[in-house]
């Protein structure tokens, strides 16, 4: 078997060949020369044919090939005549639509407006993620609040800090998680377990 692939080998490397055969999947390939490349271990050739940028190599059988001694002259490409450039006038430009970009383009196909995404804050992007409307951002204060506005209650010597602070109005929706690593495994544990 060793000997008739070698053979096979030696006779068909480097040759220039073209389709011989009625079949219909090897049409694509009827105008075009093709170079066998080598002869692979089931006896085929794998040819590369001069065709669409191709760099391909095909497994064809070599009963549908027959050699050539030089390349087929490749088709020629029908060529495109380009019409003169016509004349811009000012009415030409007002009445051409304008070249939008990529943001533009994208934002008429979601139905929004075209406004740039990078004008938008951080939480006007998440507010509409979230399908709420934006609010403004928070206005810059001073770094030195008015006396009205705070007022320092004296603590008594008998009270820490923690027990002259107000409750809180909103508690968060947990209730009180663990701050340390050992805290949060220990709650883990505990809330899985349930």
């Amino acid at each position: 078997m060793f000997d008739v692939i070698e053979r096979l080998k030696a006779e068909w490397t480097d040759k220039y060949v073209i389709i011989d055969s009625p079949a219909p999947e090897l049409s694509r390939f009827a105008k075009t020369t093709g170079t066998v490349r080598t002869v692979n271990m089931n006896g085929r050739c794998l040819v590369e044919f001069d065709q669409f940028n191709n760099i391909g190599w095909y497994d064809i059988d070599p009963s549908h090939l027959k050699v050539v001694t030089e390349p087929l002259p490749k088709p020629e490409k029908p060529t495109k005549v380009k019409a003169a450039p016509a004349v811009k006038t000012s009415a030409s430009k007002a009445s051409s639509p304008q070249k939008k970009s990529t943001a533009d383009i994208l934002a008429a196909a979601r139905g929004g407006s075209t406004k740039p995404a990078g004008k938008l804050s951080t939480a006007e992007i998440l507010a509409k993620a979230r399908g709420a409307k934006a609010s403004p951002p928070p206005a810059a204060t001073d770094s030195k609040p008015d006396g009205s506005a705070l007022q320092e209650k004296p603590i008594a010597p008998d009270e820490t800090p923690e027990q002259n602070e107000q409750p809180q109005a909103k508690e968060s929706p947990a209730g009180d998680l663990p701050t340390t690593i050992a805290d949060k495994i220990a709650w883990c544990r505990q809330h899985d377990a349930q």
